[in-house]
């Protein structure tokens, strides 16, 4: 079994699994949970896991024919932080810290030298998530990362999601067929959305996340809405970041429920 730690303030509480590629497995705000999960892949170490908030490092969303342009390796969707053990470096009630390393299993597709520091915090009404990417190596290292939060939504009810975030079509939402798509981000970088048996949750992030992509399955409880840096393929794009050698770039998001 995976560890999960607990992180709490007044009424939010949230769950994290460091060595389970340090994704959130739930996040509880004044009794209720926001966050759905499969626990059967979370316990499964052969499976992604389906539920909560995976981090996705080095990038978001999949490579064309799955090449990492830069290198000219094969990389799976998503990239592969969620998939490795992160280790925490600092725990307080309220403040879990972790850090992934490179080594010789990343170096093989991803040919950078990197300390990732994933920070997950509770805040009034729920969590802020930051990840510090530290480039260690001599040469400019591209990124396009994301996370990928499961809302917990009965899958009857997708359709009555609603929201003002322009480009919206709420048909596309449909319980009928897996729907997978993306629009811009708000520039503001923030988007509210109204989640049936949650109520309106309010989803922040730093203004390098200009996409959101939206996902989920026939038959399962959850909406993905997702902050990418960059729709499929960014990280093989001019529209990727490249931190330069020696320097480190923060991306961050927020989850709060307005009821």
């Amino acid at each position: 079994m995976f560890e999960e730690i607990t992180i709490q303030y007044q009424e939010v509480s949230a769950k994290v699994a460091p060595q389970r590629g340090a994704v959130v497995t739930s996040l509880i705000v004044s009794g209720g949970e926001v966050l759905y999960l499969d626990r059967e892949t979370f316990i499964d170490p052969t499976k992604n896991v389906r539920g909560g908030i995976p981090v996705l490092f080095p990038f978001a969303g999949r490579l064309n024919d799955g090449i990492f342009q830069a290198a000219g390796t094969k990389m799976n969707q998503h990239g592969f932080g969620r998939n490795m053990s992160w280790r925490v470096v600092e725990h307080r009630p309220y403040l879990l810290r972790m850090v992934l390393l490179s080594g010789k299993e990343t170096l093989a597709q991803y040919p950078y030298s990197f300390v990732a520091e994933q920070s997950c915090l509770i805040v009034p009404g729920g969590l802020q998530i930051e990840l510090l990417i530290s480039n260690m190596d001599a040469k400019p290292m591209p990124v396009s990362p994301g996370w990928h939060p499961y809302y917990s939504c009965p899958a009857d009810q997708k359709a009555d999601v609603t929201t003002r975030t322009p480009g919206w079509d709420a048909t596309r939402l449909t319980n009928e067929k897996e729907f997978d798509f993306g629009l811009a981000a708000p520039q503001n970088g923030r988007a509210a959305f109204k989640i049936p048996q949650l109520g309106t949750i309010e989803l922040s992030f730093n203004p390098r996340m200009r996409h959101l992509q939206f996902w989920s399955q026939p038959g399962k409880d959850f909406v993905c809405i997702e902050p990418f840096t960059g729709p499929n393929n960014t990280i093989n794009t001019p529209q990727r970041l490249d931190i330069p050698a020696g320097e480190a770039r923060t991306f961050w998001m927020r989850i709060e429920v307005l009821g």
